[in-house]
């Protein structure tokens, strides 16, 4: 048999694979390079046109959110017209009313007053003004004389068989004034159309005053409009948006107004016609639709591939579109392709060189090393050849490589140890009893104090100790024979038991916890070292594992580190906060908080709230060193804990105020909502951390800021004090029966006598001094302790009034009307007391804006059916305004006294009271002049027609009790 030699073959065999691994190398980035630049191509190509799409889309819904706009605020105009006309012609009536009642009868104020109205016309000729009693007969019509002074039009009907007259008659006679839809004949077309109008009662002669406007008129104005600004509509050089309606009439067309108002059928251009049904058919099934095709740039014979999105608006059928030109795109890929391909080939023509001039070394070192390898295997050979008959050793010199170098020192030492090796084994013979006979006494040691078993190679249990059979729970029969696996826990990852295995068959010792379940499936824990028995050759016998029971120690530290640790983040908790605060010195500490983080929990639900703890969690993480330690507290806060002699408090500050900067202009996307937050923090650096960082915190809300140090702000702790000392006071007032009820009179400005009174708030102190609500109103809100005060003013002010021939008012918030025990308070009292509901008015103090208007609204209406009167509180001033007067049903109006106090100094105080007064009197809502001090301030309200006055001049407030 022919034979190599192991040299060649070695040399051989390295040349082949390195040759073989560089044209595999080479292949594999060759694909890898094409691979990636016809993905890339792709990727540029799907990324440019997505992107087109997005820009179309959104110049559409733009064009559309546009008309939307126009829409809403044309049909709010409308209205305000509509009123405003009927007022006029009311304001008229009422004029020529007032001049000739005492001169003139009924009739002939009558005719005059219809002469006045009959040739009025507005709203394009389509308006004019019509006059109906409640019998439903028309006394003017301004569009038909034919109408007047009969019932023709009681007994009209339109084309969905409704009567609007009745419908007329039944506003008037409900409201008094409002809105009504009806149809009716057009002026102008003598067709009969939808009409919006706005009617009014002239009471004086019980008849309705009408004025209305055309439907159809309107929605013409507001197509003319809309279609007017889309053909203004430009964007990106060219782009421009289109309308046509689902029956293919061109609407607008920036570049093509020839084209416009014409149908599909009468454009005689075949390539023009074919795309304009293309795009009516396209939105026949949906909504909205993107379609590609070629056409002619604006203004040239260039045609160039386009894409275009409509959507269709469905108030008016119009098919709404816009498109872009693809040339740009062509362009701007080819030159990528073209620089993609140049790098390809520069990126294949390196790696080639590269591994050519590997290949190259490859082979003159493999050459090499092959020469002395053969040398040395030559020196070997004769050495074995000679070993039984020759101690002569190899001459270490002549050898190049270390390997063979040590085996060398080997085969010389081999003869030197030869003639020892007889008195050696008999030596570790006996050496073998004696370690035997420990090996038993260590075994009976080992079974008494620890879990043992073993098992064969393929882990058979072959062996249990009782302490094995104790803690499993199963017996020694039930054991021997089986696997491991009996108790093996199945929360145990299988890297673990991979990780086992490995080690003892490489014949190495593990050592671990594992976590096993008994007989019973209750879990324990085990530490254990698996030790591999070898036999004489060196081959794994068998493995004994030796174990000892740790359950106990593992638990206990599952219970500290749960205590210590926040389960949703994983960042120590408050409970670790404040151990590491406890009885340190020198340390700052900084308390976060997430403004506004109900709202994100109650509108995008827990699941996501969560999350977004999770990812600041890992933003903030990112933002501090190991000198810092970030802890997660309850709900939406987080805290920064470092030592000053790390970090200096004006560097920390530095850091927190950075921290927030990053925070707020950072997006977290969390399942594809897109989040946005800010913070607050609180810094601290005395004693006493948590609660000076805390303290710190709640006062950014107060102040309005992002960041406050305490150190920095002294007195935010003695206002915290003193707010604190005020709300023990105000509970100790309230469990005392120590607020009382003062009672301000309001004087007729006819009579100069008291008509009603106000009920106003004091506390009596212990020492008996009577303060003023100024001291703790505000405390009282901050305290949650508000309603208890509002609620024993009603209580006192129904027990004391209950029984005097007089009208007295309370003051109610905002959130006193949101509150519903104290709304039903007021409402159970109204009901024990009998009568008390026609002397009662309800001054509402609007102090922050009414934002729940209908809630406000609806109270309003609750308390007038049950006969109260209202007031508004503090008009002329902070957030008060007319709209509030025209949408709240109010009785009275309480000019505020920052107006009324310098009446007689402040020409603008003046002016603005003196249209309040106006207003109010057009309104039919009587007036009341706070803070009158003087006798001029009253004389100058009673000569405005302020109906009542109000102040110290007048009378002091004084204790009902």
């Amino acid at each position: 048999m022919t034979r190599y030699k192991l040299s060649k073959i070695i040399f051989y065999i390295v040349v082949a694979i390195s040759f073989i691994s560089v044209a595999i190398i080479e292949i594999f980035d060759t694909t890898y390079e094409y691979n990636h630049f016809k993905k890339s191509t792709e990727e540029l190509k799907k990324s440019f046109f997505e992107k087109e799409q997005e820009n179309l889309k959104s110049e559409v819904n733009r064009a559309i959110s546009l008309i939307e706009y126009n829409y809403q605020k044309q049909e709010e105009l409308v209205k305000t017209d509509l009123k405003q006309r009927t007022y006029e012609a009311y304001n008229i009536t009422l004029n020529i009313y007032n001049k000739y009642k005492n001169k003139k009868s009924k009739e002939e104020i009558l005719e005059l007053i219809k002469n006045s109205l009959r040739n009025v016309r507005f709203f394009d000729g389509y308006g004019y003004y019509s006059i109906y009693d409640f019998s439903g007969k028309t006394l003017l019509h301004g569009f038909n004389s034919e109408y007047e002074n009969n019932y023709k039009l009681k007994s009209y009907v339109d084309i969905n068989g409704k009567n609007s007259i009745g419908r007329i008659i039944d506003v008037a006679k409900e409201k008094k004034e409002g809105f009504v839809n009806w149809r009716f004949l057009s002026p102008k077309e003598n067709t009969e159309e939808n009409k919006k109008g706005y009617i009014k009662v002239f009471e004086p002669y019980n008849f309705i005053i009408v004025t209305a406007d055309y439907i159809s008129r309107i929605e013409k104005l507001l197509k003319e409009e809309a279609l007017d600004r889309i053909r203004k509509i430009s964007y990106d050089k060219k782009g421009y948006v289109f309308v046509l309606n689902k029956q293919g009439t061109i609407l607008a067309h920036k570049y093509r107004k020839e084209i416009e108002n014409k149908n599909i059928n009468e454009v005689t251009n075949i390539k023009e016609k074919e795309i304009l049904n293309i795009l009516v058919n396209s939105v026949k099934s949906n909504t909205e639709a993107f379609i590609s095709y070629s056409w002619f740039r604006p203004n040239t014979d260039i045609l160039s591939d386009k894409l275009t999105y409509v959507k269709t608006f469905e108030k008016w059928n119009w098919i709404i579109g816009t498109g872009v030109y693809l040339d740009n795109m062509y362009e701007f890929l080819e030159k990528q392709e073209e620089a993609l391909k140049l790098k390809m080939i520069y990126r294949l023509f390196y790696s080639l060189v590269f591994f050519l001039i590997i290949s190259i070394l490859i082979f003159y070192i493999t050459k090499k090393i092959s020469k002395n390898m053969d040398k040395t295997f030559s020196l070997f050979i004769d050495f074995f050849k000679k070993a039984n008959t020759d101690n002569k050793k190899i001459d270490l010199k002549d050898i190049k490589f270390y390997e063979f170098s040590e085996l060398a020192i080997c085969a010389n030492k081999m003869i030197e140890t030869r003639v020892k090796n007889e008195e050696e084994i008999e030596n570790k013979n006996k050496e073998v009893l004696i370690n035997l006979s420990l090996l038993n006494e260590y075994k009976k040691a080992v079974d008494a104090s620890a879990i043992v078993s073993k098992t064969d190679k393929e882990g058979v249990i072959t062996f249990a100790n009782d302490e094995f059979c104790k803690i499993s729970g199963f017996k020694r029969d039930e054991l021997l024979g089986a696997k491991h696996n009996l108790v093996k826990h199945p929360d145990t990852k299988k890297e673990v038991y991979k990780d086992l295995w490995s080690t003892i068959l490489d014949k190495r010792v593990w050592k671990g916890v594992l976590k096993n379940r008994t007989k019973e499936g209750k879990t324990y824990y085990v530490k254990s070292s698996i030790v591999p028995i070898l036999d004489v050759s060196g081959s794994i016998k068998e493995f004994i594992a030796i174990r000892y029971d740790v359950s106990d120690l593992i638990n206990q530290e599952k219970r500290i580190r749960l205590q210590i640790t926040d389960h949703l983040t994983k960042l120590p908790n408050r409970q670790k906060l404040l151990e590491d605060l406890e009885n340190k010195d020198d340390l700052i500490l900084a308390i976060f908080n997430i403004q506004r983080f109900k709202e994100i929990n109650e509108y995008y639900g827990f699941e996501v709230g969560d999350k977004l703890l999770i990812e600041l969690a890992n933003v903030l993480q990112k933002k501090i060193d190991d000198n810092t330690v970030l802890y997660k507290l309850q709900g939406d806060e987080f805290a920064l804990l470092t030592s000053k002699d790390k970090i200096s408090l004006e560097e920390f500050k530095t850091l927190c105020a950075e921290i927030l900067t990053s925070i707020k202009n950072l997006c977290f996307l969390i399942d594809s909502n897109k989040l946005e937050i800010n913070l607050v923090v609180g810094i601290s650096s005395e004693k006493n951390y948590f609660i000076n960082a805390e303290m710190a915190k709640n006062h950014t809300k107060i102040e309005n800021k992002e960041l406050i140090v305490l150190d920095e702000n002294k007195d935010i702790k003695e206002s915290l004090i003193l707010n604190i000392n005020w709300t023990q006071k105000l509970k100790k007032a309230l469990s005392e029966d120590r607020l009382v009820i003062f009672a301000q009179p309001i004087i007729s400005n006819i009579d100069n006598k008291i008509n009603k009174y106000e009920c106003l708030v004091r506390m009596i102190d212990e020492d008996g001094t009577i303060i003023s609500p100024f001291k703790f109103l505000n405390i009282a809100k901050k305290a949650k302790l508000y309603h208890a005060l509002t609620q024993t003013v009603i209580l006192k002010a129904f027990k004391y009034f209950h029984n005097k021939e007089v009208d007295f008012s309370i003051n109610l918030t905002l959130e006193d009307i949101l509150h519903k025990p104290t709304v039903a308070l007021l409402e159970n009292k109204l009901k024990e007391y009998p009568g008390i509901s026609q002397k009662l008015i309800l001054e509402i103090v609007e102090d922050e804006g009414i934002e729940n208007y209908q809630d406000v609204s609806n109270f309003i209406e609750t308390m007038k059916d049950l006969g109260c009167k209202i007031a508004i509180d503090d008009f002329g001033t902070g957030y008060s305004n007319f709209d509030y007067l025209m949408k709240l049903n109010v009785d009275f109006v309480k000019i505020d006294g920052s107006m009324i106090k310098y009446i007689n100094q402040d020409l603008n105080a003046k002016i603005v009271t003196e249209l309040i007064v106006s207003f109010t009197k057009k309104l039919n809502i009587k007036t009341i002049a706070e803070f009158v001090h003087s006798k001029e301030i009253h004389e100058i309200v009673t000569d405005m027609g302020i109906d009542y006055s109000q102040g110290f001049y007048l009378g002091e407030p004084k204790a009902i009790e």
